[in-house]
């Protein structure tokens, strides 16, 4: 069996590097995924029968087919469907950020913005920086990012901003509300690799560290603008706003409040909690309320942003609002939800049931060092962060969802009772830092760099080594945070 185990191990290998490979030629995602995973399933489950037989587990046909058949349950079935809450938070958080743009909302917020800034180039480029930042703490979706993006680059390109400043800060920002947006973060805590470790060392620290990183990521998203406005060779230091620059968008002020819900109605819970422990006498147990749902937030901001821009007067108008953002909500965030279905079959392939026993036989202790040497892991992977640009290796989202499902096999360890926050250290963070703000594979990036007439090397140029440094401060953050 060690025999087998260690070939079955080497073409998994292949098959990893093949679709590393793929992805980063360019290969559609959702094919690459659908093809390994069936690989590991058919090899995994080879494995199984072999390794049954052998310990004479499977005595009978019927033995043995009814372990092909769970197997086919598991990874086809099983897997997609328990990704189920994901998908809906997803869909969720599109919703609300379509409601946010199509009602006018973003873009009243971010007429009040340049309006607000006056005549000041730095200043109108920071104010745009951080109020789209703050915006993608709660809305979500491709179709959002390229429905703001379309108002604020036009913006800031007529106003004489350079192109890498313009497209640059704008990328950045929207990565920076990534750290805290729950349509990026329950991806995690829902993925099979991570439910064990979020639920037993992530979740108690979660809010602090996205809090902190959107705030590091931020800082240096400040300091892109400074330095490249202030180097800039073609910067322009008059200028006057044209009149369609921002088109008028009839939004009352409170409507301003609306994007911000779900932080809001977070910083209530908070709040109400604190008054409760305050004037709880001394010695009584009182149990505090907790965090609002995620799809709870996002109902009660769609509802709101609805109704605050007069599209709840009629029924008709209501009807019609609702359903055009929702399909648009939706049709956003569609191949996302579909690579994210498949690519819970390729975690659930490569799980503890398929393909760990192949890699904890094949490997042995041998990488035992991994667990008991974490800060050197973190380091190696701070250092080459970069190899997540074109869907590489440490982009989990991408090829990195092999690497990451072959080192859950080492981190769990050999009965899967190693839970190690090691796992989500290593590959939270470079899909934000990284690929959301430096690569021209992401879908909204290659639409901002289309759209501004934007060479990608320079793009990539001009921001990977800010999204480098943004990479390696919230990497080890999470290390120190999650691992202490």
């Amino acid at each position: 069996m060690q025999i087998f185990a260690i070939i079955a191990a080497i073409l998994f290998l292949v098959s990893l590097v093949g679709f590393v490979y793929y992805c980063m030629k360019g290969g559609n995602l959702i094919i690459g995924l659908f093809i390994t995973a069936t690989f590991w399933f058919m090899l995994g489950t080879i494995y199984s029968v072999w390794n049954g037989i052998s310990a004479n587990e499977i005595k009978t046909f019927a033995d043995g087919w009814n372990l092909v058949v769970s197997n086919i349950n598991l990874i086809y079935s099983e897997g997609p469907i328990k990704y189920g809450t994901t998908t809906t938070v997803i869909i969720f958080a599109s919703w609300f950020g379509r409601v946010i743009v199509d009602t006018g909302i973003a873009k009243a917020l971010i007429k009040r913005v340049v309006e607000l800034s006056g005549d000041k180039q730095g200043i109108t480029v920071v104010a745009l920086a951080i109020v789209t930042a703050l915006l993608f703490t709660s809305i979500f979706g491709p179709g959002s990012v390229m429905a703001i993006g379309a108002i604020i680059l036009p913006i800031l390109l007529t106003i004489g901003v350079n192109k890498k400043v313009a497209v640059g800060s704008f990328l950045m920002a929207v990565a920076a509300g990534m750290y805290v947006n729950s349509g990026y973060s329950i991806q995690f805590s829902q993925n099979p690799l991570f439910v064990g470790i979020w639920d037993q060392a992530i979740a108690g620290n979660f809010t602090m560290f996205a809090w902190i990183a959107f705030a590091v990521h931020v800082v240096i998203m400040l300091g892109f603008i400074v330095f490249n406005l202030y180097f800039s060779k073609d910067k322009i230091k008059a200028w006057a706003m044209t009149d369609d620059a921002v088109e008028e968008a009839d939004v009352k002020g409170i409507a301003f409040l609306v994007p911000f819900i779900p932080i809001l109605l977070s910083l209530l819970v908070v709040l109400i909690n604190t008054i409760i422990k305050m004037t709880t006498p001394a010695g009584q147990v009182v149990t505090l309320a907790t965090d609002f749902a995620a799809i709870t937030s996002f109902v009660v901001g769609i509802v709101l942003g609805l109704l605050v821009t007069g599209n709840l007067k009629s029924m008709k108008k209501a009807v019609e609002t609702s359903q055009k953002s929702l399909f648009n909500g939706i049709s956003d965030v569609a191949l996302l939800i579909g690579m994210l279905l498949v690519m819970n079959m390729f975690s659930t392939a490569a799980g503890n049931d398929i393909a760990g026993p192949i890699l904890r036989a094949a490997l042995g202790g041998s990488l035992d060092w991994i667990v008991s040497n974490p800060i050197v892991i973190v380091s190696i992977f701070v250092v080459l962060a970069p190899l997540a640009l074109f869907r590489g290796p440490f982009m989990i989202w991408g090829s990195g969802i092999a690497l990451a499902s072959v080192m859950a096999t080492i981190i769990y360890g050999p009965e899967g009772t190693v839970v190690s926050p090691l796992l989500f250290v290593l590959f939270y963070v470079q899909p934000v830092a990284i690929v959301a703000q430096s690569c021209p594979t992401q879908s909204w990036g290659m639409w901002a760099l289309s759209y501004a007439k934007y060479e990608p090397n320079t793009y990539i140029k001009t921001n990977i080594l800010w999204a480098w440094a943004i990479a390696a401060i919230n990497i080890f953050l999470a290390y120190f945070i999650f691992m202490g």
